[in-house]
C-alpha cells in the first residue's frame, strides 16, 4: 500500500476535475437557448452536469480510499448515536445554509446563482424531473462531496499539516470548485462545520448522513413552495 500524506494523487484529481470542467462546458456552449425549449434542455443539460460532477468526486474518492492514498475512513463510535444526531444536525445545517444564501444573493444576485437542480425543483410541472433532482440534491451531491472533502482531502490535510490548516485548506478548496460569490458564505461556513464533525469523531458517515438531511430538506421545501405558489400538481414524466 502507498505512504499516506502525499497530496499528489489529489492534485492529479482535481487537475481530472478541471478538464472534466472544460469538456462540460463545451457541451453547454452547443445547445441553442434562442426560445423557451432551448432554454429548458440548456437547464436540464446543466442539472445533469451537476450529477456527473457528483458521481466524478464519489469514483475518486474511492480511487484514492482503495489505492492507499488516503487512510480508510472508520465507523463512528457509537454509531447510533452520530447516525440518529445526524437529523437534527442536517436540520440545522439546511436552515444556516439557507439563510446565508438567502444573504449571498441579496448581495450578489438572485436567480443567477441558484443550483439548476433546485431551478427545476421550481418549475413543478414533471414529476420525472423533480424526483431526480430531488435525487440529485438529497443523495449524489451530499454522497460525492462528503466523501471528496471530507472522506479524502480533510482527511490527507490532517496528516499533512494539522486540525487547523486542514479544516481551513478544505474550506478553501471547497470555495474555489464552487467559484460562486453568492454561496460563499455557505460554503465556507458549512465546510467548516462538517468538516469538524468529521474530525470528532464521526468521519465522513456522520457528514454524509447530515448532508444528505439537510439536502432532503432543500429539496423538499422547495418543490413544496413551488407546487403551492403554481397551485399545479406535476405531472407524471
Amino acid at each position: 500500500m502507498p505512504e499516506h500524506g502525499s497530496a499528489l494523487p489529489l492534485a492529479w484529481c482535481l487537475g481530472a476535475y478541471f478538464l472534466l470542467q472544460v469538456l462540460l462546458n463545451l457541451r453547454l456552449r452547443g445547445i441553442a437557448r434562442g426560445n423557451a425549449a432551448g432554454r429548458e434542455r440548456l437547464l436540464q443539460a446543466a442539472a445533469a452536469n451537476g450529477l456527473i460532477n457528483s458521481l466524478f468526486f464519489i469514483a475518486v474518492s474511492l480511487w484514492l480510499m482503495l489505492a492507499g492514498h488516503v487512510p480508510m475512513p472508520q465507523l463512528p463510535q457509537p454509531l447510533w448515536a452520530w447516525l440518529l444526531g445526524a437529523l437534527p444536525a442536517g436540520l440545522l445545517l439546511w436552515g444556516l445554509r439557507m439563510r446565508l444564501i438567502g444573504l449571498g444573493r441579496r448581495m450578489f444576485g438572485g436567480s443567477a446563482f441558484v443550483l439548476p437542480a433546485e431551478q427545476l425543483l421550481r418549475n413543478p410541472s414533471d414529476l420525472g424531473v423533480i424526483n431526480r433532482s430531488v435525487l440529485q440534491l438529497s443523495l449524489f451531491e451530499p454522497l460525492g462531496h462528503e466523501l471528496f472533502f471530507r472522506g479524502c482531502v480533510l482527511a490527507l490535510m490532517l496528516e499533512i499539516y494539522g486540525l487547523g490548516p486542514a479544516l481551513l485548506a478544505t474550506a478553501i478548496l471547497e470555495l474555489l470548485l464552487r467559484l460562486n460569490p453568492a454561496w460563499a458564505l455557505s460554503v465556507l461556513v458549512g465546510s467548516l462545520a462538517l468538516s469538524w464533525m468529521a474530525q470528532a469523531g464521526g468521519g465522513p458517515l456522520a457528514t454524509i448522513c447530515t448532508a444528505m438531511v439537510a439536502g432532503f430538506l432543500h429539496a423538499y421545501v422547495t418543490a413544496y413552495q413551488s407546487m403551492k405558489t403554481s397551485g399545479k400538481q406535476p405531472e407524471a414524466g
